[in-house]
């Protein structure tokens, strides 16, 4: 069933009603406009349906009074109209500059029936977007909730409320964005392993392949293996657009030092990244896995599974599985190991192994992060190398 599908409906008189949907616990009113035998709707904010029911009347009421509020939604400067050109840019940006991720996200969070973006300042000429009234919206995403919202996904929303805002800047129709509320966002570092708990992981791919173990209908083999080490030799990130969506069209032999180029869709946009000396053997052996499947167009990891979200999903079930048979899903601080963990790994070691003379934003230009990312959660809490221990401890004199 639909999430917007209404699945309740109480009529209160003709042309007004009130209804819940799958995805809402509060009730909407809707309302019928006569001349053009369109609804309107607007979310009472209310669970009850008894207290909703007074809302909806009240609203019914003002619209009669101020109906242009209600039906001027097409105003060549309000929020909406400024939101659906930021939309358009940037699915002209799809594919040449960023991933589809990039639209997907700040569209989930513009369209969102109930309290998305446009829900609640869709109508509103762009000049009125006032920092309270964006506090009003927090305020209205918390109230819908069970929990707060994560400051992390407010911050987000407000990122795209910028962009919004950012297109009027450009045209001339506001002076300048307003400040948008701020929440602080605790800095909390990425789940990895050590070396040991990583070789133990290794192993245990090995292990449990030979045994033939079988995850929901998908056997494990040898295929995970070479593939968990593709991703921590090219520290790529466990996703569709990246990992998952590797065909071999998308990965060259280099020599001097040998190594695989991966041209990258990343969730920051195309890149091309190169691998450790050892990306050669690894993609080779990995190639050998499924020898009838290394045409350009074949995927390098399960590559009779077309849709790649189910891919994504096996290899998921693929990674705790094994974690879970070795004793390592939980790292000492009780933080439960994703797929994502093999990357944190392969970042953090890449330094360790360097001695700390890795040119860190080398490494983060490879990776598709940044130098800010690296240091607020990668490499936060890694150990140091012996090297990089004996650096901290020279002197003046001693050089």
């Amino acid at each position: 069933m639909s999430k917007n599908k209404i699945t309740q409906i109480k009529k209160l008189q003709p042309g007004l009603a009130i209804y819940k949907t799958g995805n809402s616990k509060n009730w909407f009113a809707r309302i019928l406009i006569p001349k053009t035998k369109k609804y309107i709707r607007k979310s009472t904010k209310e669970t009850s349906r008894v207290t909703a029911a007074e809302v909806a009347y009240e609203i019914m009421s003002d619209f009669r009074i101020n109906q242009r509020r209600y039906t001027h939604h097409n105003s060549v400067t309000s929020f909406k109209t400024y939101a659906d050109k930021l939309i358009r840019q940037q699915r002209t940006m799809i594919g040449s500059e960023r991933s589809d991720r990039f639209l997907v996200d700040d569209l989930k969070l513009l369209e969102r029936q109930e309290d998305g973006l446009n829900a609640f300042f869709g109508t509103k000429e762009i000049s009125d977007i006032t920092t309270p009234l964006m506090r009003e919206y927090f305020n209205l995403l918390d109230k819908n909730r069970v929990a707060p919202l994560a400051a992390s996904t407010k911050t987000k929303h407000g990122i795209v409320i910028r962009k919004v805002l950012m297109i009027a800047v450009e045209e001339k129709v506001i002076p300048s964005i307003p400040l948008i509320p701020k929440f602080s966002i605790k800095d909390n570092p990425r789940v990895t392993f050590t070396e040991e708990e990583y070789n133990k992981f290794i192993q245990g791919i090995k292990r449990l392949a030979l045994k033939g173990d079988v995850i929901r209908g998908n056997r494990l083999t040898d295929e995970f293996y070479y593939f968990s080490l593709i991703i921590v030799h090219s520290f790529l990130r466990p996703i569709k657009t990246e990992a998952f969506g590797l065909k071999h069209h998308h990965i060259e032999i280099k020599d001097n030092p040998p190594h695989i180029q991966l041209d990258v869709d990343g969730k920051t946009g195309r890149r091309r990244s190169v691998s450790t000396t050892f990306g050669v053997e690894i993609y080779q052996k990995l190639k050998n896995c499924n020898p009838d499947f290394n045409s350009p167009d074949d995927f390098i990891f399960l590559p009779k599974m077309k849709n790649r979200e189910t891919a994504v999903r096996i290899g998921q079930r693929f990674f705790n599985h094994v974690v879970e048979q070795e004793n390592i899903k939980f790292d000492k601080d009780g933080n439960p190991r994703s797929l994502y963990s093999l990357r944190h790994y392969a970042l953090q070691i890449r330094m360790i192994k360097s001695g700390g003379e890795i040119n860190i934003f080398d490494l983060a230009k490879n990776a598709g992060t940044s130098v800010n990312q690296l240091e607020k959660f990668y490499l936060k809490f890694m150990e140091r190398s012996p090297a990089q221990i004996k650096n901290l401890q020279i002197f003046a004199s001693d050089v």
